[in-house]
């Protein structure tokens, strides 16, 4: 008789088998999240934190917005890699303050980069990117075939 341990945590059963798949995407979700909070060090001993990303829909448009607090334009790129939006930059540290040993420096400098993965492949022509305060807002228009699919269906009360 085979053990029914090994067979549960096997990667070949079915998803509807497996008792344990909403557990592990959750887990996956916590440790995506906690690493998007942290600190990244870099080879040059830079910190930087991910940018938090809000990421928006409308009837037409996709519209991502990503806080960049001291970071430049000049430092931001914003790629469309068929279904991926790519967002990256640097926070490079401007200024060295000589004859000061710091103990505690709670700013973060660095590389980030960050992907948002579309449900669909957009026209690049059709991706705007402004970046204002420290803001950067991306707004991408959602192909003609994908709004079309879109279909509202209405809420009925019930008949109590």
């Amino acid at each position: 008789m085979r053990s029914l341990v090994p067979s549960l945590l096997s990667h070949d059963l079915p998803s509807f088998r497996d008792p344990f798949q909403g557990l592990r995407r959750e887990m996956q979700d916590m440790i995506g999240y906690m690493d998007r909070r942290l600190p990244m060090t870099g080879s040059d001993g830079s910190e930087m934190t991910l940018p938090v990303l809000d990421i928006a829909e409308a009837k037409d448009t996709l519209e991502v917005s990503a806080e960049l607090p001291g970071v430049s334009e000049r430092d931001v790129s914003v790629t469309l890699d068929r279904d991926r939006l790519i967002i990256a930059g640097e926070k490079k540290k401007e200024t060295e303050q000589k004859g000061k040993d710091f103990y505690v420096m709670e700013r973060s400098f660095g590389a980030f980069n960050r992907v948002v993965p579309l449900d669909f492949e957009p026209d690049s022509k059709t991706i705007d990117a402004h970046f204002e305060k420290g803001v950067l807002k991306v707004s991408i228009k959602k192909p003609a075939e994908i709004v079309a699919k879109a279909k509202q269906i209405p809420v009925r009360p019930s008949a109590d």
